[in-house]
């Protein structure tokens, strides 16, 4: 009789995890836009991020980002800013506990300035990170997302369940 209780509570502490992550979220996000090129800083971005997931894992999100601590760029005329600007849809996985782990693949559309020089690009973007669950409506997530070849975004979210 003792291990069906246990059963039961286990099952339970299990399902309850897992409504938790369940249903449509909103939050904001940081982080650094991790720039792999030589004479630049990487620019600090915030961000909002939305989405919907389902009891089986899966759902989707949408993100948005923006540079609000430029970068610096050493070129020929002197420093220049360095700006990067996200807008993102992506298919997501998070694994079920209140530890869990997370996937998301989509596309992006990414705006990179730097100094007067812009140039906008669109292409597929890959991630992967860890959450908590924090509280019955608050996960917190820590990621990496790759932008393009030479961006990565490193970020911390915080998302409310509702």
């Amino acid at each position: 009789m003792r291990k069906i209780a246990k059963g039961v509570a286990a099952l339970a502490l299990v399902c309850s995890s897992a409504a938790s992550a369940e249903g449509a979220y909103w939050g904001a996000t940081v982080g650094l836009m991790d720039i792999d090129q030589g004479n630049v800083d990487s620019p600090f971005n915030v961000g909002l991020r939305g989405g919907y997931s389902l009891p089986s894992g899966w759902g989707f999100e949408a993100e948005y980002t923006n540079s609000l601590i430029s970068g610096d760029a050493d070129v020929f005329d002197g420093d220049v800013d360095v700006d990067v600007q996200t807008l993102a849809g992506y298919g997501t996985y998070r694994s079920y506990g209140d530890l869990y782990f997370k996937g998301r693949l989509g596309l992006l559309y990414e705006d990179v300035s730097v100094g007067r020089f812009s140039e906008d690009d669109t292409g597929i973007s890959l991630g992967a990170g860890v959450g908590f669950n924090y509280s019955p409506n608050t996960n917190v997530e820590l990621e990496y997302t790759m932008i393009e070849e030479d961006i990565g975004f490193w970020s911390g979210t915080v998302t409310l369940n509702f």
